[in-house]
């Protein structure tokens, strides 16, 4: 099984949402081009192609082209499709579409499947324990109405935003981190591994897709802002539960297990496809 992984310029590593993004590609056993150079690459040389999302095409339809003219299959991975639909042109020749969220219309593709999240937990590790509930999200009242209002309305949560090892660091020294989606995508997002791989309790709102993560009794829910202010004034931290999370990521979310995961669903789609074929010839 050959691939070629197709990395945007601007996605490079020294992107803090590089290894979020690329960190399960990183795993796979392929070779790396950068799309930008990718012009003179013959594709016939490889059964797959992997792509990232939509919107890193937006400058590049002639290569997307030249892809899809070849014999390769496309294996698209879409973290965007919230602000597109899948019945768009674009879409038409891709083989295989992972996805993170619905497409605008709410609908998720006919060929393809949900792909979890997953982290690199030798670089998010565990410390025990914590104090206070760490609220690290961007906010906006355009893209994030809720996030915004708990910035507003919820009192005695430590608003630490940074990136890198700072990111970490403030959550691996929190009890617990608030997890909010947005009203665009209202789905899981990337940061809820990264909670539970530090050994972070999750306080999250109700969203799409919780359930291919952990147990409900290891997730804090809430509705509305003044139960999320209650919960936030009586929390303590729950070390057994904090460790439970830390085992289910390494054992289930970890980069290396998705791309485990990631050939083992190529494998069985080759399958598939060989048998459709048989049936088109006959």
């Amino acid at each position: 099984m050959k691939i070629l992984k197709l990395y945007p310029q601007r996605d490079i590593p020294t992107n803090h949402n590089y290894a979020i993004n690329y960190g399960m590609w990183d795993c796979v056993p392929a070779d790396r081009v950068i799309l930008e150079q990718a012009y003179s690459i013959n594709f016939d040389l490889y059964d797959y192609v992997f792509l990232p999302m939509r919107k890193r095409w937006a400058k590049h339809t002639g290569l997307l082209d030249k892809i899809k003219d070849s014999s390769c299959r496309m294996i698209l991975f879409d973290n965007d499709s919230c602000y597109y639909y899948f019945t768009d042109a674009f879409y038409n020749g891709i083989d295989f579409i992972y996805y993170r969220c619905r497409d605008k219309a709410g609908n998720i593709p006919t060929n393809g499947s949900y792909l979890p999240w997953s982290v690199d937990t030798n670089a998010f590790r565990p410390i025990y324990g914590g104090r206070g509930v760490l609220f690290a999200c961007a906010v906006s009242k355009t893209m994030y109405p809720l996030r915004s209002a708990v910035k507003t309305n919820v009192k005695g949560i430590n608003y630490g935003y940074a990136v890198g090892e700072g990111y970490i660091q403030n959550i691996q020294q929190a009890g617990a981190a608030l997890h909010i989606d947005s009203d665009i995508a209202p789905v899981v997002r990337g940061k809820l591994l990264e909670f539970a791989s530090c050994g972070t309790q999750i306080i999250t709102n109700h969203t799409e897709y919780l359930e291919w993560y952990y147990p409900d009794d290891l997730l804090i829910k809430f509705r509305t802002i003044p139960e999320l202010q209650d919960i936030v004034n009586s929390y303590k931290p729950n070390i057994a539960i904090q460790k439970e999370l830390r085992r289910i990521t390494v054992e289930q979310h970890d980069d290396k297990v998705r791309a485990r995961e990631i050939l083992n669903d190529l494998k069985g789609l080759e399958d598939i496809w060989k048998r459709d074929q048989v049936l088109v010839e006959q």
